[in-house]
Parts: C-alpha cells; structure tokens; sequence
C-alpha cells in the first residue's frame, strides 16, 4: 500500500526567521481575543434593533464559542495532515467574507451563522498557529512561549470592548463587523507574505490513527485536568462579557462607553496578569502556580459574596471582583496551555484540538446557560465566579495534583 506520510523533515529557519514568524502570530492574536469582546458593549443594541430577545443576542456569544470549539477540533486533526499554513489562509479568508455579511443584511439568522463561522475561522488561525510553535521551539521554551500568547491574546479583551463601545456609540453594531472584516483582511495579508508551512513530518488523514491519536490524549489524566481548568478559567470572562453588559447599561444605568472602559481595566488586568505568570514559571513549578492561584481566589470570590450581600446593588462591587477573576484567568489560563502544549509535542495539532474541545466545549456551555440568566443584581454574577471557582478547586485535586516525587515543570 502506498504510503501516506511525507518523508520525515526538520525546518531549517535560522533564528531571525523563527523570531519573526514568531512576531507576525503573536501580532495577530489579539483579533482572536477580541472576536468575543468587541460586540459585548453591543448586546443590549442588537436586541432594540433586530426587535430580539436579550436571550438571543447574549447567544451570540454562545455561537461564536461553538464555532471556535468545533474549529479547533476538526482543523488540529488536519493541520498534522495537510500542515499548519493552508488553514490559516482559508481561516482569514473566510472570517473576512462572513464578518461583512451581517452588516449588510440584517437579518437575525445570518448574525448566528456569521457568529459561529467567525469563531470556527479564527480558531483555524489560533490552533494552526499555536502549533507553528510545536514545529519550530524547543520543548523548555513552550511553557514560557504560551504566557506570550494569552499576552497577545489579552490585547484583544482589553482594547476590544473599549473599540467596540465607541463603534456602537457613534455609529451602530454594524460598524464593529466592518471593523472585524478589516482586521481579517490585514490577517490574511500577513500570513500570505509572512507565515512559511512549518510541517514537513505528516500524519496521514485516517481514521484509526485519529482515533488511537485522540485516545491517548483524552487518557492522560493530567492533561484532561489542565485543559479542564482552561474551559473554567475561560468561563470566568464569559460570564462578565456575557452578563455584564446588561447589568451594568440596562440595570444600573451606565451607557456602552462606561461599559466599554469597564472592560477595558478587565482587560489590563488580565494582561498584568499573564506578564506575572511568565516571572513566576521562572521560580516555580507549573502545577504550584496553579494550586496557589486557584486556592487564593477562590478565598476571593468568597469574601466578594459577603460584600455583595452587605453593599446590594453597587457597580463597584461588580467590577472590582470582576477585575480579580480577570486575574486569575491570567494565571491559569496560560500555565495550563503551556503545561498541555509541552505534554504532546509529537501531536502538536491534535493535542490543541483536544485541549480546544475540552476546553472551549465548557466555555461554551457557560454561556449558554448565561444566555438564560437574568443577572439584574450583582450578587448573582458574584455566586457564579464562586461556583466556577470551588470546580477549579475540585479538579485540581482529582486530576491535576502531582504526587511529591512526580513534581516536574514539564513532566
């Protein structure tokens, strides 16, 4: 039988090149970052204007979320197969295509099919990307790596909401769809005159070496806790992006732009955030930064609770809880991705689309059930960062929780 697999091949990109390989990818992420926040200050307008439920714009969130799970799934399997550069060339080339159609018919069904193909595209982008550095760094340098790619990525939730508020304020939502198709198209402009094909050691499209692929990374249990604390980390943002912005403009009366500006310190939070992270993997072990982050906030989110009860309906008691569990995404999230990177170098796209659908499957259910909630008071906002908090706690230590002798950075 004829054999499938090209022959086994090493880049050769010198270190100037790998470096701005490196520049171009991480100059992109914070579109990734945004393509949930910048239609947040938008959510209450898109409801008056399409005559809709606030249920469904919140689930537009919801849909871009499912995209972005099924994206990252399906195109990690194809990039070990058909290498990492075609995916994000069609990726950005559909986003931009997509993210023009509903500023041009405004229609209710065509806003959730753009919304779920926006986040299937740019998870094209972000898995492909993500494996690019598998292909061209070193094993030591992944985890430190992963803390510059939730920094990029963070860009994107700070200046997102904030460019997204003003959009909305001075024009219309229509408006942060052009922006969105704009930003695609300078994408797929950079990745077409910048970006090589990093592959060369192919894995050939079958289904018995998917599926041998997919269990041997779904059965290892400390990646299964890792990328579990992704999907909950990540759902701490969602539910502010998700019911922040009703509570905050429709309840207690603060207009997009407030919103907006309110994201904007989120933002910076979580960005100071992941800057912090990559000093402390310097001095400590992956699986420690872990334990003292999930452990001190969630003591946070508890005391927050109290405060809620006592100060009722107070926008500060929103926002400054907010701004700690930014924080501790900031930690998490990029500890564990790179944790769950340097675990399955050899499988670098399928290891990122099974952490992707873990990961993003639990962000995505977050908010859809957020879709449902009605948070007219703040303390309903501040239950649920405790709830996601005490599951953080939970699975670390059922799955993540090293044994003494077996503590290694990147075991």
């Amino acid at each position: 039988m004829k054999n499938t697999l090209h022959k086994e091949q090493t880049h050769s990109f010198s270190e100037r090149h790998i470096k701005f390989i490196l520049m171009t990818i991480l100059g992109l992420y914070p579109l990734v970052g945004m393509g949930i926040d910048l239609i947040a200050p938008s959510l209450p307008a898109i409801s008056l204007d399409l005559n809709a439920s606030n249920t469904f714009a919140k689930n537009l969130i919801t849909f871009y979320m499912l995209g972005y799970m099924f994206g990252n799934f399906f195109i990690g399997f194809i990039s070990d197969a058909i290498g990492r550069r075609k995916p994000m060339l069609l990726g950005y080339l559909v986003f931009t295509i997509v993210s023009v159609l509903p500023a041009l018919f405004n229609k209710p069904y065509l806003l959730l099919i753009a919304r779920f193909f926006q986040g299937f595209t740019l998870a094209a982008f972000a898995v492909s990307s993500r494996a690019v550095f598998s292909d061209i760094l070193p094993k030591e340098k992944l985890i430190s790596t992963a803390t510059l790619i939730a920094t990029m990525w963070g860009i994107g939730p700070i200046i997102g909401p904030m460019i997204g508020g003003y959009l909305q304020y001075y024009f219309n939502w229509q408006m942060c769809f052009y922006f969105f198709a704009l930003m695609g198209f300078i994408g797929l402009l950079s990745i077409f005159f910048i970006i090589p094909e990093t592959h060369f050691s192919r894995q050939a499209l079958q289904y018995k070496q998917l599926k041998r692929n997919f269990i041997t990374i779904l059965t290892h249990r400390t990646f299964l806790g890792i990328v579990i604390l992704m999907g909950i980390a990540y759902s701490l943002l969602i539910v502010f992006n998700t019911l922040g912005p009703f509570l905050i403009q429709t309840h207690l009366g603060y207009t997009a732009v407030y919103f907006g500006q309110v994201a904007l310190f989120m933002g910076i939070t979580f960005l100071a955030a992941t800057f912090l992270c990559r000093r402390l993997l310097k001095q400590l072990y992956p699986e420690e930064i872990l334990f003292y982050t999930i452990f001190i906030f969630t003591c946070v989110a508890t005391i927050s609770v109290f405060l809620a009860l006592v100060f009722g309906n107070n926008v500060w008691i929103i926002i400054v809880p907010s701004l700690f569990m930014f924080f501790a995404c900031g930690l998490i999230y990029p500890t564990a991705m790179g944790k769950g990177l340097s675990l399955f170098r050899h499988l670098a796209g399928s290891g990122s689309a099974v952490m992707n659908l873990i990961s993003i499957s639990i962000t995505s259910l977050t908010a859809f059930i957020m879709s449902f909630i009605h948070a007219e008071k703040v303390i309903v906002i501040i239950i649920i960062y405790l709830c996601l908090m005490l599951l953080a706690s939970l699975i670390y230590y059922l799955l993540v929780r090293p044994k003494k002798e077996r503590l290694l950075p990147h075991d």
